[in-house]
């Protein structure tokens, strides 16, 4: 047993696991020399202390406790990880309790076995890691990645190589390379692949066009590697994949734009010339070389120092220096001029020089472009004596401030004027803001800004206004500000011309008051007018009222008399009439002249009789109802037809509710044709009464002839009838032609 024993502690001080027994009370009851050597401690100094007397952290000792109770509980094995922390430092550990059982079963204590698994866990993460960069590289790179297995059979593909052939990954594995290779190129892949298995190459890379499902065709260049296993052996071969389209566009690009360049230097109106900067040798000048230079251009591809030989001897040297210049990297723009063989004539060249680097950072060539600006000079000089006018000219304008802001707002230029109006010097003005010459209570309404924007959205805007002089005094000025715009249209700039009108404004603040003045005056006036208008319309209408009732009285008047005239004077002479016939009668056998007398008499005394039941029936009509003034006119013309012609046209239908408006065109009729009787003799006469949609349209016409115009009555006649028109709110008009009789014609508007 003690041999047993001896061999048993051998291997446990040899075994790097540590191997321990814990009893029921939590307490260490053996451990292995491993542990003890954890601990740094004797073997007696440990057995019967629990994990919290050895030191173990209070949160890992009670885990630990837990755990080693659990087991006796429950009789099962358990296994957990922990770190633990020594003299050696932390450490990772994995740990078994498991129960040992008496002879009848009992679970006598837990034995334990833990393990140092720190390198495991730290290859584990690293691995973890690993895979995680992979899976990282592999699902998240920009280039494809395509895993691909026996036969060109794809396993797998990253998101890249997906959106790269537009087709998800699920389809993509039960596809084949071949599925996704343009034919053309399939038998130079299938060649390096198999180099690739046999070893002859570690790798290849190869310029391919895929095929998409839509039959579009991608150029991608692929890099392709096997990977193999920890035994050597052959996983699966490994493909990045880089669209390469941008740079095949681009390559094309490249050669279309040479194409371009060489077909726009053959055409342009300019000289382009490249030249080699080591040899100094020109190696391409354009056709327009001969033209601008008046010689051929094979002169000067053979000799190079030939052009400067035609450049004026006054500017050779200036000419010489452009060269060097360029040759240290920098670019030389030169203008000098050129005497042409051709015909002998001048022209200015502006040489635009700079050079050209290659990959190594290296000048290897040296172009440039040559103008004729000949044209140019002739309009710089041009400009110039203009501007000069137009400087003399402004600055010659003392009465106009003129000056120039840039899209700052900064003042550029200040004339003399603008010194004057505003006191300002021009070095004190220039290069300060725009908002100089504008009042505190300006600025602070921003008005400055507004007109700035109102320039720049219209292209001026108009300044009337209170501006500030340098002495603090104020000057009113008229002027406008205008934008500035560069030849392609963007704004350079303000210019503001303005003047002095402060004695303007206060000529113009003098006549406003005295127009103010006037305007009260005036409304005064029209007030005390209108009240005279107010008190004359009441007057009017008092005397309107007054007439009208004069006008009620006379019909009263005289239905008074024709009534009068009818029950009694007409009444008398009937009666006397009829006293006359019975004398006649009684006398006619004893005195038959006697008789004879009295018949005739009572023939004259009803003759009377009837012409006073006409006055009566002049003096007042019929009773004008609604229907009334149609009766009453035909009864005029019944009577007036006894002399002369007289009708009446009037519809029967014709209806006037307002009694006062029918008595009025009645009396207007019967003045009409008692005129036509008395001055026209008329032989005919027509009356007319109609409706004209809201008026009442009476006229009386005759075919009589009157007097002249001076020899005629300016009777109360037709004063009457226009009067009696205008109270029934209507109007009258006489119309006399000669040789085609007189029409009096009335319309009154048509009442309810």
């Amino acid at each position: 047993l003690e041999g047993q024993l001896h061999r048993f502690n051998t291997i446990m001080t040899a075994v790097p696991d540590f191997v321990y027994e814990i009893n029921s009370e939590g307490r260490f009851t053996y451990a292995s020399q491993s542990l003890l050597d954890l601990w740094q401690i004797p073997k007696e100094d440990a057995m019967g202390k629990s994990f919290a007397e050895l030191d173990y952290p209070p949160e890992l000792a009670g885990k630990l406790d837990r755990q080693v109770q659990q087991v006796i509980a429950t009789r099962r094995v358990l296994k957990d990880e922990t770190p633990y922390t020594s003299a050696s430092g932390t450490r990772e550990y994995e740990y078994i309790f498991f129960p040992l059982l008496s002879e009848n079963g009992d679970v006598e204590s837990v034995a334990g076995v833990t393990r140092d698994i720190t390198e495991r866990k730290q290859t584990e993460q690293a691995l973890r890691e690993s895979e995680a960069r992979f899976r990282a590289m592999f699902e998240q790179a920009s280039v494809g990645i395509v895993q691909i297995g026996d036969g060109g059979r794809i396993v797998a593909a990253n998101k890249g190589f997906c959106e790269f052939i537009e087709v998800d990954e699920h389809d993509l594995r039960q596809m084949s390379v071949g599925d996704v290779t343009h034919p053309e190129d399939l038998p130079r892949e299938r060649e390096l692949t198999r180099r690739l298995s046999a070893g002859e190459i570690p790798e290849y890379t190869l310029e391919k066009r895929y095929l998409r499902p839509d039959g579009s065709i991608l150029w991608g260049t692929m890099t392709a590697t096997f990977v193999r296993g920890s035994l050597g052996e052959s996983l699966y071969t490994l493909a990045i994949v880089q669209a390469i389209g941008d740079r095949k566009r681009a390559e094309e690009q490249l050669r279309v734009s040479e194409e371009r360049f060489r077909q726009f230097a053959e055409n342009s109106a300019d000289v382009f010339w490249i030249v080699d900067a080591r040899t100094q040798r020109f190696e391409y000048v354009n056709p327009v070389y001969e033209k601008m230079w008046g010689e051929p251009r094979a002169k000067v591809m053979q000799d190079s120092d030939h052009w400067l030989e035609l450049v004026h001897p006054k500017d050779q040297e200036m000419a010489k220096e452009a060269m060097p210049k360029v040759l240290v990297g920098e670019t030389a723009v030169v203008e000098y001029r050129i005497i042409r063989p051709s015909d002998g004539q001048t022209r200015w060249i502006r040489d635009t020089g700079f050079p050209i680097w290659n990959d190594q950072g290296e000048i290897y060539r040296v172009a440039g472009v040559a103008q004729d600006v000949t044209d140019d000079k002739k309009r710089t000089e041009k400009l110039r004596m203009t501007e000069e006018r137009f400087r003399l000219l402004v600055e010659g304008a003392r009465e106009y401030a003129m000056f120039l802001l840039d899209v700052d707002n900064t003042i550029t230029y200040w004339n003399a004027g603008a010194e004057r109006v505003f006191g300002w010097k021009a070095e004190e003005a220039i290069g300060r803001n725009g908002e100089l010459i504008f009042t505190p209570e300006d600025r602070a309404n921003e008005e400055e800004e507004k007109e700035v924007a109102t320039a720049k959205a219209e292209g001026c805007a108009t300044d009337r206004r209170w501006h500030l002089r340098k002495d603090g005094s104020r000057v009113w000025v008229d002027g406008v500000m205008r934008r500035l715009d560069h030849a392609n249209g963007d704004i350079r700039g303000f210019a503001k011309i303005a003047r002095d009108a402060t004695e303007l404004r206060k000529s113009e603040d003098q006549l406003r008051e005295a127009n103010e003045q006037l305007e009260r005056r005036v409304h005064q006036r029209t007030q005390e007018l209108q009240a005279m208008n107010e008190s004359l319309e009441a007057e009017m209408t008092q005397r309107q009222n007054l007439e009208r009732e004069v006008l009620q009285a006379t019909e009263h008047e005289r239905a008074r008399i024709s009534q009068d005239l009818h029950d009694s004077i007409c009444q008398e002479l009937t009666a006397t009439a009829f006293l006359l016939k019975s004398q006649s009668k009684s006398l006619a056998t004893e005195n038959s002249p006697a008789a004879a007398a009295l018949t005739e008499a009572a023939e004259m005394v009803n003759a009377n009789a009837g012409a006073t039941r006409d006055l009566a029936r002049g003096l007042h009509p019929l009773e004008l109802g609604p229907s009334g003034l149609v009766a009453a006119l035909r009864e005029l013309a019944a009577r007036t037809n006894e002399s002369v012609t007289c009708r009446c046209d009037c519809p029967r239908s014709l209806r006037i509710q307002d009694a006062s408006t029918a008595v009025n065109l009645y009396r207007i009729a019967q003045e009409a044709v008692n005129n036509a009787l008395r001055h026209a003799h008329a032989n005919e006469i027509v009356i007319c009464v109609e409706r004209e949609r809201d008026e009442i349209v009476m006229s009386v016409c005759d075919d009589g002839t009157r007097p002249p115009r001076s020899r005629r009555s300016k009777g109360l006649g037709t004063q009457m009838m226009k009067y009696r028109a205008s109270v029934s709110s209507g109007t009258l008009t006489v119309e006399s032609k000669r040789g085609k009789g007189t029409k009096v014609e009335c319309r009154v508007p048509l009442r309810p």
